[in-house]
């Protein structure tokens, strides 16, 4: 390899950090009942929402709660109700970037498979990822 060849591998752009996927398959395992992942999975999320050296990119207490508040108010599924969240984070994602915006694709995918049966768990791992959030540190 001449020296050429070692500057371009050297400083080769290293492109777009990975975008963050919420994890599919517990989202159903924890909406069908799998209470000990709901707690494992809040708990890695809560710690990935606050880990941002930057103050700006974390994902503060107060922007989490508004929505758990949200939720907590409907005493039953109510797909309308859940689907008027959707404008609320995608106004809190646009305005902050960050960790909102994950935290925004996460309830996104979790709307997905949220109905009628399942509400319940919905909003218990909402309430944990509040709490771990808190535990951990969030502000």
């Amino acid at each position: 390899m001449n020296y050429h060849n070692y500057q371009n591998q050297r400083y080769k752009p290293q492109g777009k950090p990975e975008r963050f996927q919420p994890d599919v398959d517990k989202i159903k395992k924890i909406l069908n009942g799998d209470a000990q992942l709901l707690n494992e999975y809040a708990n890695d999320l809560a710690v990935d929402f606050i880990s941002p050296k930057n103050e700006r990119y974390r994902l503060s207490t107060s922007q989490i709660r508004n929505v758990l508040d949200e939720i907590q108010r409907m005493q039953q599924y109510d797909k309308t109700k859940l689907q008027l969240l959707r404008p609320k984070l995608a106004y809190a994602a646009g305005r902050h970037k960050g960790k909102v915006k994950e935290f925004r694709d996460l309830i996104e995918e979790l709307l997905k498979y949220t109905n009628q049966d399942n509400f319940q768990y919905f909003k218990y791992f909402i309430e944990a990822i509040v709490a771990y959030h808190r535990y951990h540190g969030g502000k």
